[in-house]
């Protein structure tokens, strides 16, 4: 259902269970008021028609009821009846057809000294006279027909009423329902033009300060991330396509120049040779690709190794040295706990390692001294490395660049990597809860400092 057809009846809805209630109580109060009226009256003229007759002397039977049929305040289809204590009529006002006095109606009567109640159209009042030295029973009735006039008009006009407001509602309705989702239908418009080709356009915002003017801005957000995203993925395709074509591109130069004419065996041993290294980046490429995914699938619940980091990062020292003898790893430990468990934390023990090998290789490499510094502090409630190096620095335009995969700044073109270690890194950190912090100063060094939390229950 559609949101302006859902407002719609849901403003008709409550407007007619209003409108319902209204008119019901102001139906049931006239009612209510036009029923004591009525009953009122009646009585009035049964406690007249009694004085009269049991009271003053000059008045009798026959002038009773010349008085009673002459009155112009006579209630219609009226009759009042005089009965003795056995049940015989002594006085009635008219020829008409009364209310019977039944055993059961002398004794509410004889109870309630005065008794109203109702029999099908008619009204009646029971009155227990007792003023004579005997008592006598009272009882008058009459029709409403005036009130039930009245009442069925007013059901009538509010019958009229209740569907001409209801019509109005309907169509006021449908146009401010139409009003407040506009802006909506309009976004939806202008959305469907931005995505995907006009990436670089923006919803226009109204400064009202309400509803709509929040979720433009949520949305213009959300675009900003959309169009990085975008960027992001081309980029991604880019360098990915730039990797692969280099090796492939010199496998097939190689090839295609040995079989130009025929070689000794040493010349074609030479060019397998060098198609094995361009086979070799091709496969370290892809294992590098594997592990993004690889970091992208393991789920936080599968982090359950207790790390020991200070242990850990002697073994990341004894693999750097000696997978390449110019490497220089420092260790310095400025903070540590009395605790030994304090060193420990819950996680992955091989990613961790692939995260802190990545980023301390990074620091030995673009190192002018080929050395990295890895401070190790200790907090209570964190656990702080930081891979310090003096080297060729990041230029602060790139910061916000470096841990998208296969990104690459120009001051890093001639050293040999793809691109994808620092993504690695942050990927893994923000697996166990923690962050990767950089700062960098061009031609002066950049530290990278990898936070954990530490604050686990072992």
């Amino acid at each position: 259902m559609q949101i302006r057809v859902s407002l719609t009846i849901r403003f008709i809805f409550i407007v007619s269970t209003i409108l319902l209630a209204v008119l019901l109580s102001i139906y049931l109060y006239t009612q209510y008021y036009l029923s004591e009226s009525f009953y009122r009256r009646l009585s009035n003229r049964t406690e007249t028609t009694a004085e009269l007759y049991f009271v003053v002397d000059d008045v009798d039977s026959t002038l009773l009821r010349t008085i009673t049929d002459r009155n112009k305040n006579v209630l219609h289809s009226e009759n009042i009846t005089i009965y003795n204590q056995n049940k015989k009529k002594v006085f009635t006002t008219n020829d008409r057809k009364g209310l019977p006095l039944t055993e059961d109606l002398m004794t509410k009567i004889q109870l309630e000294k005065k008794y109203r109640f109702k029999d099908g159209k008619y009204h009646g009042v029971g009155l227990y006279y007792t003023q004579t030295p005997e008592p006598y029973f009272i009882v008058a009735s009459a029709v409403d027909d005036y009130g039930r006039a009245f009442l069925a008009q007013m059901r009538l006009i509010m019958v009229l009423l209740f569907l001409i407001v209801i019509l109005w509602v309907s169509a006021a309705g449908w146009y401010y329902a139409g009003k407040a989702i506009a802006p909506i239908d309009d976004m939806g418009q202008k959305l469907n033009s931005i995505v995907p080709k006009n990436m670089h356009l923006r919803l226009t915002q109204q400064d009202n300060q309400d509803e709509i003017d929040t979720l433009t801005y949520t949305i213009n957000q959300l675009l900003d991330r959309v169009e990085d995203t975008f960027k992001l993925q081309r980029m991604f395709v880019s360098n990915v396509s730039h990797e692969l074509r280099n090796p492939l591109t010199k496998m097939s130069s190689q090839l295609e120049v040995s079989l130009i004419k025929t070689r000794t065996p040493q010349e074609y041993q030479k060019t397998m040779y060098s198609v094995l290294d361009d086979i070799q980046e091709l496969i370290a490429l892809t294992q590098n690709l594997l592990k993004l995914t690889k970091v992208d699938g393991v789920k936080q619940d599968l982090l359950v190794d207790k790390v020991r980091v200070d242990e850990l990062l002697w073994e990341v020292r004894g693999l750097l040295t000696k997978s390449n003898a110019l490497y220089q790893i420092e260790l310095l430990f400025d903070e540590l706990p009395e605790d030994p468990d304090g060193l420990c934390m819950l996680g992955n023990s091989a990613l961790l390692k692939t995260a802190i090998v990545n980023l301390a290789e990074n620091a030995c490499k673009f190192s002018f001294d080929k050395k990295a510094i890895i401070r190790l502090r200790c907090l209570p409630d964190e656990i702080q490395i930081a891979i310090e190096d003096k080297g060729i620095g990041i230029q602060e335009s790139d910061l916000s660049y470096i841990f998208q995969p296969f990104y690459r700044s120009s001051q890093t073109a001639d050293i040999k990597g793809y691109g994808i270690g620092l993504s690695l890194v942050e990927r893994i950190a923000r697996m166990h809860g923690g962050t990767v912090d950089v700062k960098s100063s061009p031609n002066i060094g950049t530290t990278f400092t990898l936070v954990l939390p530490s604050n686990i229950t072992f």
